[in-house]
């Protein structure tokens, strides 16, 4: 967000200080400092990356952007509106959740009430489109369950007919459609409990999916989480509803292969 402009008051109404009439009051008091001069009009235009904000001597931290990684914990709805579950957002700090220049915290695509995993949220709405059009053909790669054993020669067969674009029926309002080319990866050590573990990736996103996919395949989805976003793994520190801010390093990682981001 390299040289944003944004009026004085907004700035300051985003960080907390009140309304715009809030904030219009503290500017009209001598109480704001711009890079340690008093400014008095409210309508004065601050550079997000350059200037420096104060009020009453504390300067401010500026908040643009935000970006969270959680991991989503199994009944939790990805909405914003409540109903028969609890919703992601719940999860959150109510100071997490507003007082960013660069907009809303939005979710970066969803999980089912049932899934568990890895689930971002962003401010930027540009890095969220790139995520989520499925144009991109971002990778996404899940933990599967499965309800029921397969052999070797069945392995064979589900890897072949993933990687050819499985047709999956309709699901509600969903209509049947092929999928894209999809990868999988046995996980024998997570099979000594369950019947049958694999590592899924998949490049689009489907309404239920993963377990449209596995179904096709004749066997059943008993425990879905997803482990990877475009490159970005899951924090294993963190404990099912905890979330954290996402690195430096790891916000590259999302953008990668996004040029114009």
């Amino acid at each position: 967000m390299a040289n944003d402009i944004e009026r004085l008051d907004k700035v300051l109404a985003r960080h907390g200080y009140g309304s715009r009439k809030d904030t219009g009051r503290l500017i009209a008091g001598s109480r704001v400092c711009v890079n340690g001069e008093i400014v008095r009009d409210s309508g004065f235009h601050v550079s997000l990356d350059k200037d420096r904000i104060s009020v009453d001597g504390e300067e401010l931290n500026l908040r643009i952007h935000r970006h969270l990684m959680m991991n989503k914990m199994a009944g939790y709805v990805c909405s914003t509106k409540e109903g028969e579950h609890e919703t992601v957002f719940d999860l959150l700090a109510e100071e997490d959740l507003h007082g960013y220049l660069g907009g809303e915290l939005a979710l970066v695509g969803r999980l089912d009430v049932d899934t568990e995993g890895l689930l971002l949220f962003t401010t930027d709405g540009k890095l969220n489109h790139f995520l989520t059009s499925p144009k991109n053909h971002i990778p996404k790669t899940y933990m599967v369950y499965l309800e029921d054993e397969v052999d070797s020669d069945s392995r064979n067969r589900y890897e072949v007919k993933l990687k050819e674009g499985i047709h999956i029926e309709a699901d509600g309002n969903e209509e049947a459609c092929d999928c894209m080319s999809a990868e999988i990866e046995w996980l024998d050590e997570e099979s000594r409990n369950v019947p049958a573990a694999c590592l899924l990736t998949i490049y689009e996103g489907k309404y239920h999916e993963v377990k449209r996919m596995f179904s096709a395949l004749g066997n059943k989805v008993t425990y879905l989480k997803r482990v990877a976003f475009n490159k970005l793994e899951l924090d294993k520190n963190l404990l099912p509803g905890q979330y954290r801010d996402l690195t430096e390093d790891e916000v590259r990682t999302l953008k990668d292969s996004g040029d114009s981001l």
